[in-house]
């Protein structure tokens, strides 16, 4: 396996990979192992953070622990505290990949295509940030009557 440079994590991480090369490093003095970080994006937006760097398994892991009664907040802690670290692992897998697979010379470019951001997360976040009050409001009106009338009938 070839060795992974500051430049490899560059050209993978895209936006704000000064901030991340910053954290990595206290990863890399343990030998890959766990500190604890903090990243407030991860901590505010978990969800969205995740799909928006590519993480896809813990996205879903995070989507489903939104529905969890009280865990969700705890759940956020422990992405803000880890969020660096999974990143990590996740950036450091992925490139030992295509430096194993690429040719030699074109791992830059797949390192660029594969990594980065989705800059579309941004836009499909605020929509449904702006759209989840009036699905929760049209759903009020259509059903909350029914709702009303249900817990009526059990305090009877």
């Amino acid at each position: 396996m070839q060795m992974i440079t500051s430049e490899d994590y560059t050209e993978f991480i895209g936006p704000n990979a000064g901030t991340y090369l910053f954290n990595f490093a206290k990863f890399q003095t343990l030998r890959d192992g766990f500190t604890v970080t903090w990243h407030w994006p991860a901590f505010f937006f978990g969800f969205w953070w995740f799909l928006y760097r590519k993480m896809y398994f813990w996205a879903f892991i995070t989507f489903l622990v939104g529905f969890l009664p009280f865990g969700n907040f705890i759940a956020q802690l422990g992405y803000g505290l880890s969020a660096y670290y999974f990143y990590y692992r996740d950036c450091t897998g992925k490139i030992g990949a295509i430096k194993a697979t690429a040719p030699v010379g074109g791992a830059s470019a797949m390192l660029r295509d594969t990594g980065g951001v989705h800059g579309w997360v941004k836009i499909v976040g605020v929509v449904c940030f702006f759209l989840q009050p009036a699905w929760i409001m049209l759903m009020s009106m259509l059903f909350g009557s029914a709702f009303f009338f249900s817990f009526h009938q059990v305090m009877l």
